[in-house]
Protein backbone atom coordinates (compact mmCIF):
# COMPACT_ATOMS: atom_id res chain seq x y z
CA UNK A 1 0.00 0.00 0.00
CA UNK A 2 1.38 3.68 -0.56
CA UNK A 3 -0.35 6.83 0.96
CA UNK A 4 -0.20 10.51 0.19
CA UNK A 5 -1.98 13.21 1.95
CA UNK A 6 -2.78 16.99 2.69
CA UNK A 7 -4.77 18.98 4.75
CA UNK A 8 -8.07 17.61 3.37
CA UNK A 9 -7.90 13.57 2.18
CA UNK A 10 -5.37 11.37 2.34
CA UNK A 11 -5.07 8.67 -0.60
CA UNK A 12 -4.08 5.31 -0.65
CA UNK A 13 -3.33 2.96 -3.32
CA UNK A 14 -3.38 -1.05 -4.26
CA UNK A 15 -1.91 -2.87 -7.19
CA UNK A 16 -5.01 -4.92 -9.12
CA UNK A 17 -5.09 -6.64 -12.52
CA UNK A 18 -5.69 -3.23 -13.97
CA UNK A 19 -2.88 -1.39 -12.65
CA UNK A 20 -2.77 1.02 -9.31
CA UNK A 21 -6.34 2.09 -7.93
CA UNK A 22 -6.41 4.46 -5.58
CA UNK A 23 -9.20 4.84 -2.46
CA UNK A 24 -9.99 8.85 -0.66
CA UNK A 25 -9.77 8.85 3.09
CA UNK A 26 -11.33 11.48 5.67
CA UNK A 27 -7.80 13.59 6.63
CA UNK A 28 -6.14 12.47 9.65
CA UNK A 29 -7.85 14.69 12.15
CA UNK A 30 -11.26 14.36 10.92
CA UNK A 31 -13.61 12.73 13.39
CA UNK A 32 -16.30 9.47 12.95
CA UNK A 33 -19.42 9.57 14.27
CA UNK A 34 -18.52 6.78 16.71
CA UNK A 35 -16.93 6.93 20.12
CA UNK A 36 -14.94 10.37 19.47
CA UNK A 37 -12.90 8.36 17.05
CA UNK A 38 -10.40 10.03 14.67
CA UNK A 39 -9.43 8.58 11.53
CA UNK A 40 -5.62 9.10 11.83
CA UNK A 41 -3.17 8.22 9.13
CA UNK A 42 -3.53 5.09 7.02
CA UNK A 43 -0.20 3.66 7.52
CA UNK A 44 -0.51 4.48 11.60
CA UNK A 45 -1.25 0.51 12.71
CA UNK A 46 -4.64 0.12 14.11
CA UNK A 47 -6.06 3.28 13.53
CA UNK A 48 -9.48 3.78 11.55
CA UNK A 49 -7.59 5.10 8.86
CA UNK A 50 -5.27 1.66 8.62
CA UNK A 51 -8.32 -0.78 9.22
CA UNK A 52 -10.10 1.15 6.44
CA UNK A 53 -7.27 1.00 3.89
CA UNK A 54 -6.22 -2.87 4.45
CA UNK A 55 -10.04 -3.86 4.00
CA UNK A 56 -10.30 -2.12 1.22
CA UNK A 57 -6.94 -3.33 -0.62
CA UNK A 58 -8.28 -6.93 0.01
CA UNK A 59 -11.64 -5.98 -1.02
CA UNK A 60 -9.99 -4.91 -4.31
CA UNK A 61 -8.15 -8.26 -4.51
CA UNK A 62 -9.80 -10.87 -2.87
CA UNK A 63 -13.35 -10.39 -1.98
CA UNK A 64 -14.44 -13.65 -0.75
CA UNK A 65 -10.71 -15.35 0.38
CA UNK A 66 -12.16 -16.18 3.21
CA UNK A 67 -14.89 -19.02 1.25
CA UNK A 68 -13.78 -22.09 2.08
CA UNK A 69 -16.61 -24.24 1.46
CA UNK A 70 -19.09 -25.27 -1.78
CA UNK A 71 -21.48 -25.86 0.56
CA UNK A 72 -23.07 -25.36 4.02
CA UNK A 73 -21.83 -28.32 5.63
CA UNK A 74 -18.32 -27.70 4.33
CA UNK A 75 -18.52 -24.41 5.82
CA UNK A 76 -19.48 -25.98 9.18
CA UNK A 77 -16.96 -29.12 8.83
CA UNK A 78 -14.38 -26.10 8.16
CA UNK A 79 -15.16 -23.99 11.06
CA UNK A 80 -16.21 -26.70 14.00
CA UNK A 81 -12.31 -28.04 13.08
CA UNK A 82 -10.74 -24.59 13.26
CA UNK A 83 -10.81 -22.08 15.94
CA UNK A 84 -9.74 -21.53 19.31
CA UNK A 85 -6.90 -24.32 20.06
CA UNK A 86 -6.40 -25.25 16.64
CA UNK A 87 -3.41 -23.95 14.37
CA UNK A 88 -4.71 -22.51 11.23
CA UNK A 89 -3.09 -25.22 8.82
CA UNK A 90 -3.92 -28.25 10.66
CA UNK A 91 -7.62 -27.06 11.26
CA UNK A 92 -7.44 -26.62 7.14
CA UNK A 93 -5.56 -30.25 6.84
CA UNK A 94 -8.13 -31.93 8.72
CA UNK A 95 -10.91 -30.01 7.27
CA UNK A 96 -9.74 -31.35 3.69
CA UNK A 97 -9.81 -34.85 4.99
CA UNK A 98 -13.05 -34.94 6.04
CA UNK A 99 -14.51 -32.61 3.33
CA UNK A 100 -13.04 -35.74 0.71
CA UNK A 101 -15.19 -37.90 2.61
CA UNK A 102 -18.54 -35.73 2.71
CA UNK A 103 -17.88 -35.12 -1.03
CA UNK A 104 -18.34 -39.01 -1.82
CA UNK A 105 -19.90 -40.18 0.64
CA UNK A 106 -21.75 -37.58 2.84
CA UNK A 107 -23.78 -40.06 5.28
CA UNK A 108 -20.43 -41.29 7.06
CA UNK A 109 -19.83 -37.87 8.29
CA UNK A 110 -23.19 -38.71 10.58
CA UNK A 111 -21.06 -41.27 12.71
CA UNK A 112 -19.35 -40.06 15.23
CA UNK A 113 -16.83 -43.12 15.82
CA UNK A 114 -15.66 -42.71 12.13
CA UNK A 115 -15.29 -38.98 12.25
CA UNK A 116 -13.11 -39.82 14.92
CA UNK A 117 -10.93 -42.53 13.05
CA UNK A 118 -10.60 -39.60 10.67
CA UNK A 119 -9.65 -37.32 13.01
CA UNK A 120 -7.70 -39.26 14.98
CA UNK A 121 -4.81 -40.63 12.54
CA UNK A 122 -2.18 -37.96 11.93
CA UNK A 123 -2.09 -35.10 9.51
CA UNK A 124 0.35 -34.44 7.08
CA UNK A 125 1.61 -31.07 6.89
CA UNK A 126 4.31 -31.11 4.39
CA UNK A 127 5.70 -33.97 5.53
CA UNK A 128 5.78 -33.80 8.90
CA UNK A 129 2.61 -35.89 10.65
CA UNK A 130 1.17 -34.04 13.40
CA UNK A 131 -2.47 -34.99 15.79
CA UNK A 132 -5.62 -32.79 15.77
CA UNK A 133 -6.08 -32.05 18.64
CA UNK A 134 -9.66 -32.44 20.79
CA UNK A 135 -10.36 -35.45 18.54
CA UNK A 136 -13.00 -36.74 20.34
CA UNK A 137 -14.47 -34.22 21.41
CA UNK A 138 -15.07 -32.47 17.87
CA UNK A 139 -15.98 -35.91 16.25
CA UNK A 140 -18.73 -35.78 18.62
CA UNK A 141 -19.80 -32.26 17.45
CA UNK A 142 -19.39 -32.78 13.96
CA UNK A 143 -21.33 -35.84 13.55
CA UNK A 144 -23.93 -34.30 15.73
CA UNK A 145 -24.34 -31.25 14.41
CA UNK A 146 -23.91 -33.14 10.57
CA UNK A 147 -27.23 -34.54 11.64
CA UNK A 148 -28.75 -31.78 13.03
CA UNK A 149 -28.13 -29.13 10.28
CA UNK A 150 -30.26 -31.23 7.66
CA UNK A 151 -33.65 -29.80 9.46
CA UNK A 152 -32.45 -26.04 9.77
CA UNK A 153 -33.96 -23.17 7.52
CA UNK A 154 -31.48 -22.35 5.20
CA UNK A 155 -33.11 -19.75 3.26
CA UNK A 156 -33.66 -18.10 6.83
CA UNK A 157 -32.14 -14.48 7.32
CA UNK A 158 -28.29 -14.33 8.36
CA UNK A 159 -28.65 -13.72 11.57
CA UNK A 160 -31.53 -16.06 12.77
CA UNK A 161 -29.67 -18.51 10.43
CA UNK A 162 -26.29 -17.53 12.85
CA UNK A 163 -28.53 -17.83 15.97
CA UNK A 164 -30.25 -21.47 14.74
CA UNK A 165 -26.64 -22.71 14.16
CA UNK A 166 -25.96 -21.92 17.82
CA UNK A 167 -28.44 -24.53 19.02
CA UNK A 168 -26.01 -27.28 17.03
CA UNK A 169 -23.43 -29.43 19.13
CA UNK A 170 -19.83 -27.48 19.63
CA UNK A 171 -21.60 -24.32 17.99
CA UNK A 172 -21.64 -21.05 19.68
CA UNK A 173 -21.93 -17.39 18.61
CA UNK A 174 -18.64 -17.01 17.12
CA UNK A 175 -18.81 -20.42 15.26
CA UNK A 176 -22.23 -19.96 13.81
CA UNK A 177 -21.62 -16.16 13.00
CA UNK A 178 -18.21 -17.67 11.12
CA UNK A 179 -19.92 -20.28 9.35
CA UNK A 180 -22.76 -17.53 8.41
CA UNK A 181 -20.07 -14.82 6.97
CA UNK A 182 -18.32 -17.29 4.57
CA UNK A 183 -21.29 -19.01 3.28
CA UNK A 184 -23.55 -16.11 3.00
CA UNK A 185 -20.65 -13.77 2.48
CA UNK A 186 -22.64 -11.54 5.21
CA UNK A 187 -21.99 -8.25 6.61
CA UNK A 188 -24.66 -9.14 9.57
CA UNK A 189 -22.51 -11.07 11.67
CA UNK A 190 -18.99 -10.80 13.15
CA UNK A 191 -16.56 -13.28 14.38
CA UNK A 192 -15.54 -12.36 17.75
CA UNK A 193 -12.14 -13.65 18.53
CA UNK A 194 -9.37 -12.88 20.76
CA UNK A 195 -7.96 -11.21 17.88
CA UNK A 196 -10.65 -9.26 16.89
CA UNK A 197 -11.33 -7.68 20.64
CA UNK A 198 -7.75 -6.96 20.64
CA UNK A 199 -8.20 -4.68 17.65
CA UNK A 200 -11.62 -2.99 19.21
CA UNK A 201 -9.85 -2.56 22.56
CA UNK A 202 -7.29 -1.19 20.97
CA UNK A 203 -9.83 1.19 18.86
CA UNK A 204 -11.48 1.63 22.43
CA UNK A 205 -14.91 0.56 20.27
CA UNK A 206 -15.57 -2.25 23.07
CA UNK A 207 -17.09 -1.06 26.14
CA UNK A 208 -14.84 -1.90 29.34
CA UNK A 209 -16.21 -4.84 31.51
CA UNK A 210 -17.94 -6.60 28.02
CA UNK A 211 -16.75 -9.98 27.15
CA UNK A 212 -17.73 -12.45 24.67
CA UNK A 213 -19.50 -15.30 26.70
CA UNK A 214 -21.77 -13.02 28.40
CA UNK A 215 -22.40 -10.08 25.60
CA UNK A 216 -21.87 -11.40 22.07
CA UNK A 217 -24.57 -9.05 20.40
CA UNK A 218 -23.62 -5.94 21.97
CA UNK A 219 -19.90 -6.10 20.84
CA UNK A 220 -21.09 -7.21 17.73
CA UNK A 221 -23.22 -4.50 17.37
CA UNK A 222 -20.33 -1.85 18.36
CA UNK A 223 -17.92 -3.81 15.76
CA UNK A 224 -20.87 -3.33 12.55
CA UNK A 225 -21.04 0.14 13.51
CA UNK A 226 -17.75 0.79 13.40
CA UNK A 227 -17.22 -1.24 9.79
CA UNK A 228 -20.27 1.18 8.55
CA UNK A 229 -18.49 4.43 10.08
CA UNK A 230 -15.13 3.38 8.16
CA UNK A 231 -17.61 2.46 4.90
CA UNK A 232 -15.99 -0.92 4.55
CA UNK A 233 -17.53 -4.53 4.20
CA UNK A 234 -17.49 -6.01 8.16
CA UNK A 235 -17.20 -9.69 6.08
CA UNK A 236 -14.21 -8.15 4.88
CA UNK A 237 -12.88 -6.12 8.13
CA UNK A 238 -12.88 -8.60 10.38
CA UNK A 239 -11.21 -11.01 8.37
CA UNK A 240 -8.59 -8.27 7.88
CA UNK A 241 -8.48 -7.45 11.17
CA UNK A 242 -7.95 -11.15 11.72
CA UNK A 243 -5.10 -11.45 9.67
CA UNK A 244 -3.28 -8.73 10.63
CA UNK A 245 -3.71 -9.03 14.50
CA UNK A 246 -2.33 -12.55 13.98
CA UNK A 247 0.64 -11.34 12.26
CA UNK A 248 1.71 -8.15 14.28
CA UNK A 249 4.60 -8.86 16.98
CA UNK A 250 3.09 -8.58 20.31
CA UNK A 251 5.68 -6.58 21.49
CA UNK A 252 4.14 -3.72 19.41
CA UNK A 253 0.66 -4.45 20.02
CA UNK A 254 1.20 -4.03 23.66
CA UNK A 255 2.55 -0.66 22.86
CA UNK A 256 -0.42 0.09 21.28
CA UNK A 257 -2.74 -1.44 23.83
CA UNK A 258 -0.89 1.30 26.38
CA UNK A 259 0.70 3.75 24.70
CA UNK A 260 1.71 5.22 27.77
CA UNK A 261 4.10 2.10 28.48
CA UNK A 262 7.07 3.77 26.43
CA UNK A 263 7.45 6.58 23.82
CA UNK A 264 6.32 4.82 20.26
CA UNK A 265 5.16 5.73 17.04
CA UNK A 266 3.04 2.83 15.86
CA UNK A 267 3.53 4.22 12.34
CA UNK A 268 4.98 2.11 9.52
CA UNK A 269 4.91 1.23 6.62
CA UNK A 270 2.01 -1.78 6.33
CA UNK A 271 1.72 -4.76 4.57
CA UNK A 272 -0.71 -6.67 2.98
CA UNK A 273 -0.92 -9.55 4.86
CA UNK A 274 -1.29 -13.08 4.51
CA UNK A 275 -4.28 -15.65 3.39
CA UNK A 276 -5.23 -18.04 6.15
CA UNK A 277 -7.91 -19.23 7.63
Amino acid sequence: MHSSAHSSIQTVYARSEAGYVGRNLPSADQRLDINGLVWGFAEEIGSPAYWAAQAWMWQVEAPAHYKLGRSLEEELIACLLGGYGIPAEVGLAAYERLRAVNAESPCRLLDEEFVLELLADPLDLNGRLVRYRFAKQKSAYLAGSMRALRSLDREAPDRELRDALTALPGVGPKTASWIVRNWRDSDCVSILDIHILRAGRILQIFPEGKSVERHYLELEAAFLDFAEAISVKASILDSVMWMNMRQIPAAILRRLADPSAEVFSPKAEPVQLSLAL
